[in-house]
């Protein structure tokens, strides 16, 4: 889920608004001063996995890398000296985060114009880093972003760097084991902005002329969105067409089946489809994404968090509307007898949905190998009592 806020092509900025670093059109940064000196990108990243280089030119001298949040301030030790800020030095070949350095070491020794990669899975909760393409390992676990992340580097006296964050081709694409990471630079063009500012405006303003919201939500909803569904082909109330969009586009502003502002036109830009046609192609793209079991897990996953809003649980009409739009009587032959089980059910909570799925990998002809003894929701239990009489089940 790729959520992002900012100019498609940031910069870098004294975390202060001043400072003696000079910052080029490149991105080449230099510490002049005699102090450590702190910039992050003008962007901020609230959803997806997103990648950026750093190459160390000079030696001799701290640089962090990593990132930090709205709330991080410029101290003499650089980021990673609050819990606002996350980074790893390989001049000290440690990681920092809360003021202290986390592991005893980490990454490998200076080679000299080194390219350090920078990984944030901010829907994993992990940061990660390489050097010249190797994988350094996860460095930061069940990570809270906050209301968001953005690029940032501590650079000590004397030393220099530059940043690419997808300006330019990277030294090391990680895209073939990350098919879904993204480069905060964006080569979206003020055109193509434009033409998905006015997408944006034409389906909003049909929910407004509609009484279905009003100028103050800045939102499409409503018939807004039915009309934009049938534009892209989704006609049919079992295509889990716009679920798939809301997945991939990082909509999380609270509220289902409506998208705002920046989650449509950012969202696309970011997904590089800029009109109804390759709006269409990319859809059908994500669709067959949902083949790939880790990739029908994160969706599964979104679908409830997306859909429940400021409650807990999920209605289960609700639960057995997503569980049909989203195919699971294909994926698992037993289906019909939980949704017959389901019957008397009123709700379903976010454990036990997500359990559910890996219920249904574990056992997925049969439950005659279930342990009662295991940690599944009772839920899950009643539905194998269900199936089978009590006396089979392994105790």
């Amino acid at each position: 889920m790729a959520a992002r806020e900012g100019t498609t092509q940031p910069s870098f900025e004294h975390l202060e608004g001043k400072g003696n670093t000079k910052v080029s059109k490149d991105h080449e940064l230099e510490n002049n001063s005699s102090n450590v000196e702190t910039l992050k990108a003008n962007v901020i990243l609230r959803g997806g996995k997103w990648y950026f280089e750093v190459k160390v030119l000079t030696h001799g001298g701290s640089v962090r890398v990593g990132w930090c949040t709205a709330n991080h301030t410029q101290t003499s030790n650089g980021l990673g000296s609050d819990n606002e800020s996350w980074s790893y030095d390989q001049y000290c070949q440690q990681t920092f985060t809360g003021g202290k350095e986390t592991n005893s070491r980490y990454g490998g020794y200076p080679n000299g114009n080194d390219v350090i990669g920078v990984i944030a899975d901010i829907d994993g909760k992990t940061l990660s880093f390489y050097q010249n393409g190797r994988d350094l390992g996860t460095a930061f676990q069940n990570v809270n972003f906050g209301d968001g992340i953005s690029p940032a580097v501590s650079i000590s006296r004397k030393q220099k760097i530059q940043v690419n964050l997808g300006q330019k081709a990277f030294k090391y694409s990680l895209n073939d084991v990350f098919p879904d990471l993204h480069a905060i630079h964006m080569s979206t063009t003020k055109s193509q902005m434009d033409d998905l500012t006015k997408l944006f405006e034409k389906y909003k303003a049909i929910g407004v002329n509609l009484n279905e919201s009003t100028e103050n939500e800045d939102v499409i909803k409503g018939q807004g969105l039915m009309d934009y569904s049938t534009d892209l082909g989704i006609t049919d109330d079992k295509d889990p067409g716009l679920l798939v969009i809301a997945w991939k586009l990082g909509v999380n502003h609270g509220k289902c089946w409506e998208y705002s502002r920046n989650e449509f036109v950012m969202g696309w830009a970011v997904s590089g489809a800029h009109n109804l046609k390759e709006m269409k192609n990319k859809l059908d793209e994500w669709k067959k994404e949902l083949n790939t079991p880790a990739r029908f897990k994160s969706f599964y996953q979104f679908c409830f968090d997306y859909l429940k809003e400021e409650r807990k649980i999920l209605s289960m009409e609700e639960a057995l509307t997503v569980w049909e739009m989203i195919g699971m009587d294909k994926r698992w032959p037993l289906m019909g007898k939980w949704i017959e089980f389901l019957a008397e059910k009123k709700a379903i909570s976010r454990d036990t949905w997500r359990l559910f799925l890996n219920f249904t990998e574990q056992f997925p002809n049969d439950v005659s190998t279930y342990d009662a003894d295991g940690c599944w929701p009772s839920m899950i239990d009643d539905f194998v009592d269900f199936m089978q009489p009590a006396a089979k089940k392994k105790k």
